[in-house]
């Protein structure tokens, strides 16, 4: 499985563009399926950078209704329909996410969507309702933020990839991270408890508690990370049961 991280940061972030990333994952089929895991406002024109064929994805994860994790949508599938894609998408996310998402493309681009050639559907995901699709096992539990958000566990072959999405971890997400691959969790502030979001402490503490392999640090503070970082990053080196690490865009990780 690869990982490509094409964004770290959180909403106000104005050093690195929202937390995204992608994973290329093995199906069971033996096919490469291609997942896009948040999309907020400053994420379409660095995942262009990194991703220039508009056929390339097959679906996209949305964790929360926060612009910094889907408002980037209406300018991603814009430049999809002008770059001539055909290939079906899939958009994932918890209830109401066909309403949101076309809501907010009607709103940037009136219209548009109608123009699409290429078919966009919707598949509405919850807590305690694993699936099946494209090949690969998803699973999603609650985590503890402002506005409601599904952590969310992807399978192949190769292993397991967790995404918090926001949120502070709790039993439900911590016993779906159980040991992931890679476990990819938010990590707001350096302080121990930051009521809705979580810290670099409840990550590192889920982490242990779920024994995953690896770690990756992402939606800092901005000033957190600006005044912090060596001092994260030394902390996360010291772990002794996983790897851990504080991803930069462009970062890739393989397993």
């Amino acid at each position: 499985m690869k990982v490509l991280f094409v964004g770290v940061g959180e909403a106000c972030d104005d050093r690195f563009p929202n937390t995204s990333f992608v994973i290329s994952a093995r199906s069971y089929g033996n096919e490469e399926r291609n997942i896009l895991f948040d999309c907020g406002f400053s994420v379409p024109m660095f995942y262009w950078k990194y991703f220039p064929d508009p056929e390339f994805l097959d679906l996209i994860w949305i964790s929360h209704f926060h612009g910094d994790h889907f408002m980037g949508l209406p300018a991603l599938l814009l430049r999809m329909w002008e770059m001539g894609r055909t290939k079906p998408l899939i958009v994932l996310g918890q209830r109401n996410i066909q309403e949101v998402v076309t809501e907010a493309l009607e709103l940037a681009y009136p219209g548009f969507m109608s123009r699409f050639r290429f078919s966009l559907s919707f598949l509405e995901c919850e807590p305690g309702k694993d699936l099946e699709l494209n090949g690969l096992r998803w699973a999603f539990a609650e985590t503890d933020h402002s506005k409601r958000n599904l952590c969310v566990a992807v399978t192949s072959p190769d292993g397991t990839v967790c995404y918090s999405g926001d949120g502070r971890p709790t039993s439900e997400s911590t016993a779906l991270a159980r040991e992931a691959t890679l476990l990819v969790h938010e990590a707001f502030d350096v302080k121990p408890a930051v009521p809705g979001h979580g810290t670099v402490d409840s990550a590192l503490s889920t982490a242990e508690e779920a024994g995953v392999k690896n770690l990756a640090l992402v939606h800092l503070q901005r000033d957190v990370r600006r005044w912090h970082e060596l001092q994260i990053e030394r902390r996360l080196a010291s772990t002794k049961t996983f790897q851990a690490f504080l991803p930069r865009p462009g970062d890739r990780f393989e397993f």
